[in-house]
């Protein structure tokens, strides 16, 4: 099997079911790629953490958070343990955005699989957690 034909396919598959899903995800004032920060921000709440979790450059993690904090999505707190650092949380605004959003992914990511069979849609799931999953 030759790797880049495969790579190349995951990134189209990724690209298409952005597309798809932007014009609802931008229903909600904020694009896929804000989404997709606001997703992570509950593991990495941290603006390095996000940034190397990402692998965004810092400066971009930092000016996206801070365009997400200026309309309420996000809020900054105290680091507990350094009072000279902060991390950011979702407010409930951003929790509702979150949820929403990945609503609108799922149902673009279902009617991409809508056009597998349900045995190939378990062997897709099956398939990609094997390839996906820590070792």
């Amino acid at each position: 099997m030759d790797a880049w034909p495969l790579l190349t396919r995951i990134w189209k598959l990724q690209r298409d079911l952005l597309q798809k899903a932007a014009p609802c995800i931008e229903e909600l004032s904020v694009s896929p790629r804000e989404l997709m920060l606001l997703a992570f921000v509950e593991r990495c709440p941290s603006p390095s953490g996000l940034a190397r979790e990402l692998r965004i450059p810092t400066p971009s993690v930092s000016h996206a958070l801070k365009r997400l904090e200026k309309r309420g999505l996000l809020e900054r707190q105290t680091h507990p343990e350094d009072l000279r650092r902060f991390n950011f949380a979702l407010t409930e605004t951003g929790k509702s955005a979150l949820e929403r959003g990945q609503e609108c992914l799922k149902k673009s990511f279902l009617d991409s699989l809508a056009r597998l069979r349900p045995e190939e849609r378990e062997e897709f799931d099956r398939l990609l957690y094997k390839l996906t999953e820590d070792e």
